[in-house]
């Protein structure tokens, strides 16, 4: 919190948001300003979840957005919710930093509160805050452990809702030698178009010292053949081993249906020698997930794990 005016300073709130500046000179001008520094691109909080909300807004799918999550889904303060804006929430919760407009800033009302020839005690000064890209639940920062009040997306067994999809397996299988590009399917088991399903997102890690990623790093494939965008990136890290994230979604909501290739993975495979490395998805609830169009969480009974080889 910046003051300026007659006197300047700036204070930190505390964990309930509690501020005070005292002292100050009787009769002055004052303008408190509030400010908080940007989540790092990929921060948890703004996921595909976001991305899909904002896509249905996009779309004039469901009940329209409104208030706070209307706006946090205008990432570029144009006034309409559009492609644009899904894209650069998809690109900020890959970790990207590049066109993720405002994704992962704070938006304050006001804005700032002026005080003219203030005399006494001004209580109860407090600010509304939204993070933009935060669109599906109610805000990132809650207490530990406990969901959002206003939370749209719930994390739902696959079998509790008749959705079931027995695995999501990345690929296994045996390359060139060293230097050799390659694609490697991620398959899953079957998908029932009534299921919804118009988006995904999962980490895997990989070693660096044995395979990268070309550019850019996934593809369609399978099932996301039509209007799906499919995208990914390797999470910053020092490695050696590192992150790959993915996220997708259905331009036109149209949901997946069927089984075998999800997407796709470019590759290199850099050692020359004849060894196998592993792909393993990240722990719970980083490993792999899916979402319907109503933003509920399914997540596959099995995530298997996978390793390519070189010959």
């Amino acid at each position: 919190m910046t003051l300026t005016g007659s006197s300047s300073g700036s204070t930190i709130t505390d964990g309930s948001g509690n501020y005070s500046f005292t002292s100050l000179l009787s009769g002055g001008n004052y303008t408190v300003t509030p400010s908080k520094a940007p989540l790092a691109a990929g921060s948890a909080g703004i996921t595909i979840v976001d991305v899909v909300a904002a896509q249905r807004q996009a779309l004039n799918l469901g009940a329209p957005l409104t208030g706070c999550r209307l706006t946090a889904a205008d990432v570029n303060n144009n006034s309409s919710v559009d492609t644009v804006d899904v894209i650069a929430i998809q690109r900020f919760s890959l970790g990207l930093t590049t066109g993720i407009a405002n994704t992962g800033k704070y938006n304050f009302t006001p804005a700032s509160r002026t005080y003219s020839a203030i005399v006494t005690d001004q209580n109860g000064q407090n600010y509304n805050a939204l993070i933009y890209g935060d669109v599906s639940s109610g805000f990132v920062h809650r207490p530990e452990n406990n969901p959002s009040p206003d939370s749209v997306a719930e994390e739902t067994k696959s079998d509790d809702v008749g959705v079931k999809i027995e695995a999501v397996v990345l690929p296994n299988g045996n390359v060139g030698s060293g230097g050799t590009n390659f694609i490697a399917p991620v398959t899953t088991t079957l998908i029932e178009a009534e299921d919804n399903l118009v988006g995904f997102q999962g980490d895997f890690t990989f070693d660096e010292r044995m395979v990268t990623f070309l550019d850019p790093p996934v593809e369609n494939g399978g099932l996301t053949d039509g209007d799906w965008e499919v995208s990914g990136n390797v999470l910053p890290g020092n490695g050696p081993i590192r992150t790959l994230r993915v996220s997708a979604f259905s331009l036109d909501f149209v949901p997946l249906s069927g089984s075998g290739t999800l997407f796709q993975l470019r590759m290199r495979m850099k050692s020359a020698a004849s060894r196998a490395t592993q792909l393993l998805w990240a722990p719970p609830p980083d490993d792999f997930i899916f979402i319907d169009a109503d933003l509920n969480l399914r997540r596959p009974d099995y995530t298997g794990q996978g390793s390519v080889k070189s010959n």
